[in-house]
């Protein structure tokens, strides 16, 4: 929604809206337009109108984040109908021109009888048509789609790629740190990752009951690496050992989120998350197609994936956002037809690189407009029931 900022300054990424990442400088009483996202520490904002599900769906569509085959489909068509229409017009020659000798009292009759009977007007609307139905088919599954356009591209996928925190898992079966801060650590720890939108971040706020009163002066967020910012003049480093600066090694199921205080490691949170429960029966039912699984965490949690992918599954981890991208270009490149699907925080490059990208959403209404399709968390088991009903439409 546009909103008056009310705080002395902020950033502004408006990617959603141009594609361009450059942060806009704001400053107290500028308006902050709606699709704007909020970078560098956090800011309070009055909302100025209601949101709008045209303007959230015009942003969704804007130039800078359509595929380039995007409307193929309609080309097709298109090239039937032309097709078409010269086959009607030479059937209406050839029979008017029967008629003629036959009984020349029917020849208008009969030739404008052709002519209503075998209109090219079907044929044109027999793609809106199925494709406006189908996608009315899939919002009642929880599968929201950009434009039907997407719907024929879904039918062509023959590759599924998963991120996956926040895909494959979700949730924690268990937060706990090791090491030691005090309750105002603890306090400014869950400041910083209440201003993170990154999972584990979300489950590391909701495990500490503390809160501390300090406002964050100054706040960073390296997508794949970690969070940084400064409280009560305390310099906060949260994120990967690599991040933070560790250098031993640790190797278990949980991952390892390591916290910094004035360049000091104090310890890490081990957070054991839980996998989606229905996520091992997807998995199975797409075993004819090419899977791959790519993770920004770190090699921890291999043996785990590998228990519920099949084997030969390429399974890659220490993921940055470029290689997740390279990644399926060097698929495409293969001919390979690429679903991506992830939470779209660290996967925005991989889910618009993809011939179909789907930003799974849970309980915190984000995804990214590089994203083709959103679907509900709890919804993600239907997804070959939606992928074998985009391929109906083509029959």
């Amino acid at each position: 929604a546009d909103s008056i900022l009310l705080d002395h300054e902020a950033y502004i990424d408006y990617s959603f809206v141009t594609g361009e990442s450059k942060p806009v400088h704001g400053k107290s009483g500028d308006l902050i337009y709606a699709g704007g996202r909020l970078i560098g520490h956090p800011a309070t904002l009055t909302v100025e109108k209601m949101t709008s599900q045209s303007q959230l769906t015009s942003l969704w569509n804007s130039d800078a984040f359509r595929k380039k085959d995007e409307s193929k489909y309609k080309k097709i068509i298109d090239q039937a109908a032309r097709k078409f229409t010269w086959a009607v017009m030479g059937i209406a020659l050839v029979t008017g021109g029967y008629w003629y000798v036959v009984d020349s009292t029917q020849l208008w009759l009969i030739i404008t009888s052709v002519l209503m009977v075998a209109c090219p007007c079907a044929l044109a609307l027999a793609a809106p048509f199925t494709y406006g139905s189908m996608l009315r088919v899939l919002g009642n599954k929880g599968f929201y789609l950009k434009n039907a356009d997407v719907i024929e591209r879904l039918a062509t996928i023959d590759t599924v790629v998963f991120d996956k925190t926040g895909t494959v898992t979700y949730g924690a079966a268990d937060v706990k740190f090791i090491g030691v801060l005090d309750d105002q650590e603890l306090g400014w720890v869950k400041l910083l990752t209440s201003s993170s939108t990154h999972a584990l971040s979300v489950l590391i706020a909701k495990s500490i009951s503390v809160s501390s009163p300090s406002p964050i002066e100054s706040f960073n967020e390296k997508p794949g690496k970690g969070i940084q910012g400064i409280i009560a003049n305390h310099k906060m480093m949260i994120g990967s050992a690599s991040f933070v600066g560790f250098e031993g090694t640790m190797m278990d199921i949980a991952s390892k989120v390591f916290v910094s205080v004035d360049g000091q490691i104090r310890g890490y949170f081990h957070v054991l998350t839980s996998l989606r429960p229905t996520i091992k029966n997807l998995i199975t039912q797409l075993e004819g197609k090419t899977l791959a699984l790519l993770s920004g965490d770190n090699e921890a949690d291999r043996e785990r994936m590998s228990s519920i992918f099949p084997a030969g599954t390429t399974l890659l981890f220490n993921q940055t956002p470029h290689d997740k991208l390279k990644f399926i270009s060097e698929l495409q490149k293969k001919g390979k037809k690429v679903m991506m699907i992830g939470d779209g925080l660290n996967d925005s490059g991989a889910l618009q690189q993809s011939d179909v990208g789907v930003a799974i959403t849970d309980d915190t209404g984000i995804f990214t407009p590089a994203c083709d399709g959103i679907l509900k968390g709890d919804r993600i088991q239907s997804l070959t029931q939606i992928m074998t009903l985009a391929r109906s439409t083509k029959g």
